[in-house]
């Protein structure tokens, strides 16, 4: 039996009270290195590698201006004053209000807590779950690993850890906590203002009703029918909950017109399925494989509900990218009991050179389990990040070293083509490319308004397709730009579009740095 936080080991030295709470834990450590890293280091600039960022901290301070939130659009004259569903306003007014207090700074350093945070607390209920430090700590780094692929400053983040809390008040539920439900509403409340991923919490109340129905259809188990209507209800009251924003049920008729649009899903390319080609896919490949193996190796100890979430998991993975983090929490989640019994003693066979090793990691592993739960003061924790705080607050120096300086890349985005922009006071009949466009709105925002910009549910399957038939130089690239009316254009210098309008005896280049090429049309 491996010793608990109350048994003191024997032959060993006692440790002083006060360095329980002071001294930290893993699960301290691992929340002050991972945003450490995306704070400190030049990991940090992969958080603003995506431009969306700049578009939300611009209505985020629209709503803190207006007291308001936004029904129309602000950004583009192409749809200037026509309906929008600003689904995540809550995050913006947020990160427009830490955008005013730090910048760019405390922007990254915002999103790299709520990432640390989501992964330290995953470590903790992976440790909780599998009672295995070293399963806790394997599935923890894969899942961060994986999460590589859609770490950016953006509102989906959020979802990331509120789909960790929901999960494990679910599993808390089925181990026979039953009040836990009562914290589903008021988490619902403000997941559905913050960020679209609120549906994933829905989904999963129904994954854990269906394996208690299994459940219940199988073993007739006593009790069974009584969390079968706990979690019925605790559904139909989160439902209820999800027409609490300031757009009511016209917010979820838009979402699934949005999802289930083929052209849409299709053209995206977060919503596109993983190239396995790609960097940073490969170690959702190993994660796979993986879990495979352990189903496939401890099947009698999988229940209905691991059993589905990891079914599910992997159908949204492997059918948009964004999911790939999301689903690589949910089945760390469900597959942590059966790893941990894949390396138990009590199952473990096999000759002495695998046999004795196993041996070893798994005291080890018990004794780290033993010392994690003693260290509960998360005191330097604490400090770490009260200085971290301090630091972005004073512009991310520490005393006269710039230690942060978070900014958008010029190897990402046209930075100087913009100056060029603002230079020469153009307004609006810009057309720009849509993974420029945050950029665009965060830099020159309310004077000038873009073409087109990432937002694509508001602009829908048409307008997308106009812009297509320019970006893409088709033979009609000349229809979008007559009907809207553009009289300069934006795109990156080595583009097709970029040598059609260079052809074109109707476009003038007027601006090139060898990433950004700006043309304009004299006499419109």
């Amino acid at each position: 039996m491996q010793p608990t936080a109350a048994m003191p080991m024997p032959g060993r030295p006692q440790q002083p009270s006060w360095t329980r709470w002071v001294l930290p834990s893993f699960t301290d450590l691992c929340f002050l290195v991972l945003a450490g890293i995306l704070t400190f280091t030049p990991a940090s600039k992969a958080l603003l590698a995506d431009a969306d960022t700049g578009w939300h901290i611009r209505d985020g301070e629209f709503i803190l201006a207006t007291r308001s939130v936004p029904h129309t659009d602000l950004f583009s004259y192409t749809r200037a004053g026509q309906p929008w569903y600003a689904w995540e306003w809550l995050y913006d007014a947020w990160i427009a209000g830490v955008h005013h207090l730090a910048g760019l700074n405390g922007v990254v350093f915002f999103t790299a807590v709520v990432i640390a945070v989501t992964y330290a607390l995953l470590f903790r209920l992976l440790l909780r779950r599998s009672g295995n430090f070293a399963v806790a700590v394997g599935l923890t780094l894969m899942a961060a690993s994986t999460a590589q692929i859609h770490m950016l400053a953006r509102p989906h983040v959020v979802s990331w850890l509120f789909t960790l809390i929901w999960v494990d008040l679910l599993y808390q539920f089925e181990e026979g906590k039953r009040a836990v439900l009562f914290w589903l509403p008021p988490l619902m409340l403000l997941w559905v203002n913050l960020h679209g991923g609120f549906i994933l919490g829905l989904v999963l109340l129904a994954i854990f009703g269906c394996a208690r129905i299994w459940k219940f259809a199988s073993a007739r188990e006593a009790g069974t029918a009584r969390e079968i209507l706990q979690l019925a209800i605790a559904f139909v009251v989160c439902a209820a909950t999800t027409l609490l924003t300031p757009y009511g049920y016209k917010l979820h008729v838009h979402i699934y017109e949005y999802l289930s649009n083929g052209f849409l899903m299709n053209a995206i390319n977060e919503f596109m399925s993983p190239n396995f080609h790609a960097h940073g896919a490969g170690y959702f490949e190993a994660f796979i494989l993986l879990s495979v193996f352990a189903i496939a190796a401890a099947y009698d100890r999988l229940t209905a509900t691991d059993l589905l979430i990891v079914l599910f998991s992997l159908h949204a993975a492997l059918y948009a990218t964004r999911n790939i983090p999301l689903s690589a929490i949910l089945i760390c989640v469900s597959t942590s009991r059966l790893w941990a019994g894949l390396i138990s003693p009590a199952r473990r066979s096999g000759p002495p050179w695998l046999s004795e090793p196993l041996e070893a990691i798994d005291d080890i592993s018990g004794n780290m389990a033993t010392m994690e739960t003693q260290f509960r003061g998360h005191g330097l924790a604490i400090l770490a990040l009260a200085a971290s705080t301090a630091i972005v607050l004073n512009g991310g120096r520490m005393l006269s070293v710039q230690v942060v300086s978070a900014q958008f890349s010029g190897k990402n985005f046209p930075i100087t083509a913009t100056e060029f922009i603002r230079a020469n006071n153009i307004h609006d009949h810009l057309f720009n490319p849509d993974n420029w466009s945050g950029y665009l709105i965060y830099r020159l925002y309310p004077k000038t308004k873009v073409f087109f910009d990432d937002r694509h549910d508001f602009y829908g399957e048409a307008f997308i397709r106009e812009y297509l038939q320019a970006s893409d130089a088709t033979s009609n690239w000349r229809q979008p730009l007559d009907r809207y009316q553009v009289k300069w254009v934006l795109v990156p210098a080595a583009s097709p579009f970029a040598t059609v309008l260079k052809e074109s005896k109707d476009w003038r280049l007027e601006f090139d740095d060898g990433m950004a090429a700006i043309y304009s049309r004299p006499g419109r």
